[in-house]
């Protein structure tokens, strides 16, 4: 037994010795055929293009009373982006950054697939601060925008700023000072940077607060308007020149501003196309380039349909283009015609003539609309408008040379009075009275869009609520 056991050892021994001194083969085994990988056709310094992105509240500034704030589109793309910084309207008193998705801005921005990036920038309102605040508020996004420029892809060098109203003032107060430091208030930060632009597009801004306070006067608007909440004084009373002009920019002229797009509605009665008339004047006189377009038919307000139509939004682009590639030149563009300016010589070869009747009560009190509205008038001398009265009963006469739908509008700016859902001429809507519009006796919220038929009774009363 022993022996056995002896013999097992020994066996075990020698197998053992015979595994620990084998040699080692170092040459790789060849995998099967089947087992070999094909070559990769991944490229590891192939990168994806960064996405679109959106950065909603970003603090571009602290002022005293608050933090400044904007909202930053960045389409997909590694950039840099072109930039179009958006400034609000709202009188300087109201509004906010926040953009229609159909605004011309946005259909720039295209959803991230456009070639322009956008921010919309707050700024202190006249409820916090009067100016010059405003237009240092703007100043100071653009200082912020260039200091971050790389953080967002954005690109410094090419940068237009635009806006509506009260922002198309700022926009343009923004192209008469570039490369003027008088509004850089440095505790608004970004210092190192400039707050130059390379364009202005100005919609409906006012550019002269002596020739728009003397419209309101002829209005009848009642006040305190806009521009003296601004300013904190009362233009004709005891605001200086000097503050008026420094928030004039059609005074302010001086043949180094950045190229301009100018558009501006035939029937704006907030801020009448005069006002752009005015700095298309200054800045003809400076050779300064420019493009002016007048929109037939278009009223006051961006977020009218007829702002977010193709043909803004077309000439938007054809303007931002020619500035990025260096093409821009002077452009001035012709309103088309409106109904209200067409002149009737007769009454042959009409192809409608019809008759409503209109009807206009404040109060309890009928209001007397006058004979021969629309007859020899300036714009028509010795002829007659598309519609038009000839005694004091409320009866339009409605002609047309050529198929046409006329409006209500249409007679009331023939007739000079300011006619919206607001106000009737001197007779605003307010907490205490309202502006009912009524056709053959059913409540119509058409106003001045009504298209006139042949036989109507149309009321508009303005009424205690």
């Amino acid at each position: 037994m022993r022996s056995l056991v002896l013999v097992v050892i020994i066996l075990l021994f020698s197998a053992l010795s015979g595994c620990l001194g084998s040699t080692v083969d170092n040459d790789p085994i060849d995998p099967p055929e089947d087992d070999v990988l094909p070559p990769s056709d991944v490229d590891n310094n192939t990168t994806i293009p960064p996405q679109a992105e959106v950065f909603y509240d970003v603090v571009y500034a602290n002022a005293s009373t608050s933090d400044l704030l904007l909202d930053l589109y960045i389409p997909s793309g590694e950039g840099p982006h072109p930039l179009f910084v958006n400034i609000h309207g709202g009188g300087w008193a109201a509004g906010d950054k926040a953009l229609h998705p159909e605004s011309a801005a946005m259909q720039l921005y295209d959803s991230g697939n456009g070639t322009w990036a956008v921010a919309s920038i707050n700024y202190r309102l006249t409820n916090e601060a009067v100016w010059p605040a405003q237009i240092e508020d703007a100043k100071a996004s653009i200082r912020w925008l260039k200091e971050n420029a790389e953080t967002y892809r954005i690109d410094s060098q090419m940068i237009v700023a635009g806006g509506s109203s009260a922002g198309g003032h700022l926009s343009v107060m923004l192209a008469v000072t570039n490369g003027d430091t008088i509004y850089d208030n440095s505790s608004l930060g970004s210092m190192n940077y400039s707050s130059e632009v390379n364009a202005v597009v100005d919609w409906f801004g006012v550019t002269n607060f002596y020739t728009l306070s003397d419209y309101f006067e002829s209005q009848n608007i009642s006040k305190p308007w806009p521009m003296e909440s601004l300013l904190a004084c009362s233009v004709g009373t005891d605001c200086t020149n000097e503050s008026v002009i420094s928030a004039s920019p059609a005074l302010l002229v001086n043949g180094s501003e950045p190229p301009m797009l100018l558009m501006h509605g035939v029937n704006d009665t907030s801020v009448p196309p005069s006002q752009s008339q005015e700095l298309a004047d200054a800045l003809s006189s400076n050779n300064s380039i420019f493009w002016h377009h007048e929109f037939a038919d278009a009223e006051h307000g961006i977020g009218n349909p007829e702002w977010k139509t193709s043909e803004v939004v077309d000439l938007l682009s054809d303007f931002l283009e020619a500035v990025r590639d260096g093409t821009i030149s002077p452009h001035e563009i012709q309103p088309e015609p409106s109904l209200a300016t067409e002149c009737l010589n007769g009454h042959s070869n009409l192809v409608m003539h019809i008759h409503p009747s209109l009807v206009i009560q404040i109060e309890d009190t009928t209001y007397t609309i006058a004979a021969n509205v629309g007859i020899d008038t300036d714009a028509c001398p010795s002829a007659m408008h598309v519609a038009h009265t000839h005694d004091t009963s409320g009866k339009i006469h409605v002609e047309t040379h050529e198929p046409a739908n006329v409006t209500l509008g249409v007679f009331t700016e023939i007739w000079g009075i300011i006619f919206d859902e607001t106000q009737f001429g001197p007779y605003q809507v307010n907490e205490t009275n309202e502006l009912v519009m009524m056709v053959d006796g059913v409540v119509s919220d058409d106003w001045g869009d009504h298209v006139f038929s042949d036989g109507e009774s149309i009321l508009i009363h303005y009424r205690e609520r």
